[in-house]
């Protein structure tokens, strides 16, 4: 969208200055009048391309979490928020989110609140994020609300952390297992073949397997028809669209040990946003409408989606999770008593920290299983190549015997 300048009247003799992006004039008239703004002067800024370009930024996760923690830690000290921005887009050497910081200073000096600003660029600030701003600069808390911003995205950083090593060992052992395979097959079994023409009689059934899979690895033909599958596999899940990636998204669900572990991270996560949200006095219908979009996994997320309809019909939180297949009981059991009691944002905040808590167990466990089976794998696969390469030289040996 372009940007447009403006001047307008905030009371009978402040002037202010600013930039709003709409598709229209008119629009911008518009906004300024809901803001209770009097428009003096309204311009087609000279830089909208690269205001527009700017809006369209993603940064990394980790950068939004240093800068969070940086601008936590400013607002703590009592540094004035515009000195802080400056500080922060002084200091960090990431260019796009330096791009970002200096935007949001000269908005907030322009006469925008920070999460007015923020609130240009989705793609960096999420809605959890600015709507969690916009509750703090209301309510006076802007460095509370920073601090649970940093504590969250450190718990699920960690998280992650956790799942990237617990797989990284496996994974390593699987690739190279592969790589191990594909060269047997491809460079030792041709050159083994001829040890065999002169065999007398039938060959073994695992040699005459592996005599085959070595065939189709060397035959370019082979490559071209997995190529083909693995292209046609994926264009299927594009063409399919959502219905696709939801039938996808059902079949790892049902996996054991990741299928539970993904559902206990995508509550932990749900019930920790839902929670800050609630906590800072953001509607519950609102919050729900921002926190749904967090959850990752489609069929988690679809079904949570429906639960801003059950609210607006009058029902409770915990009636309208009680009819979810992804609603546990002790996730029901525990808002309904968050209800009771007026604390429903505590109560989901509970439900957050006991289901990170499962969902490390699970990954301990996943883990503890997934690296011998592995191993294992590999070895046996390994094993069967050689079995079936010796067979027929022991043969030979008991034939010239």
């Amino acid at each position: 969208m372009p940007a447009y300048r403006y001047v307008a009247k905030k009371g009978p003799q402040e002037l202010i200055e600013g930039i709003l992006e709409a598709d229209t004039r008119a629009n911008v008239l518009t906004q300024l009048v809901n803001r209770g703004y009097t428009p003096v002067e309204v311009t087609e800024a000279s830089g909208s391309s690269d205001s527009a370009a700017v809006s369209r930024v993603k940064v990394p996760v980790r950068e939004l979490n240093h800068v969070t923690r940086q601008l936590a830690s400013l607002v703590r000290s009592q540094v004035p928020i515009l000195r802080a921005l400056r500080v922060i887009g002084d200091q960090t050497s990431h260019p796009k989110i330096r791009a970002v910081i200096r935007k949001i200073e000269e908005d907030v000096r322009q006469g925008n609140t920070v999460a007015q600003a923020m609130g240009r660029y989705p793609r960096v600030f999420p809605p959890l994020y600015t709507s969690l701003v916009h509750s703090g600069e209301i309510g006076g808390m802007l460095e509370e609300v920073l601090d649970r911003l940093v504590q969250q995205a450190d718990r699920e950083e960690a998280l992650m952390g956790k799942v990237r090593s617990a797989l990284i060992y496996p994974f390593f052992v699987a690739g190279v297992g592969i790589l191990t395979v594909l060269f047997l097959l491809s460079f030792v079994m041709p050159r083994i073949v001829r040890l065999f023409d002169n065999f007398e009689g039938v060959l073994p059934l695992p040699t005459r397997i592996l005599l085959t899979l070595s065939d189709w690895v060397c035959n370019p033909s082979f490559w071209g028809i997995l190529g083909g599958a693995v292209f046609c596999f994926f264009v299927g899940l594009r063409i399919l669209g959502e219905r696709g990636y939801l039938v996808r998204d059902r079949l790892i669900l049902k996996l054991p040990l990741i299928g539970p572990m993904i559902k206990q991270v995508e509550l932990a996560r749900f019930a920790r946003s839902f929670g800050l949200l609630l906590d800072h006095g953001i509607p519950i219908l609102h919050a729900t409408e921002i926190a749904v979009p967090v959850v990752g996994h489609r069929v988690i997320r679809m079904q949570l989606s429906r639960l801003s309809g059950g609210l607006k019909d009058g029902q409770l939180l915990s009636a309208c999770l009680k009819g979810m297949p992804v609603a546990t009981p002790f996730l029901v059991n525990t808002v309904a008593v968050g209800e009771e009691s007026g604390k429903v944002g505590e109560a989901l905040m509970e439900v957050a920290g006991f289901y990170e808590k499962e969902a490390d167990r699970t990954l301990g466990t996943l883990a503890t299983l997934l690296e011998p089976t592995v191993i294992l794998l590999v070895g046996a696969i390994v094993g069967f190549i050689v079995m079936a390469v010796l067979l027929p030289i022991f043969e030979l040996s008991s034939i010239v015997r």
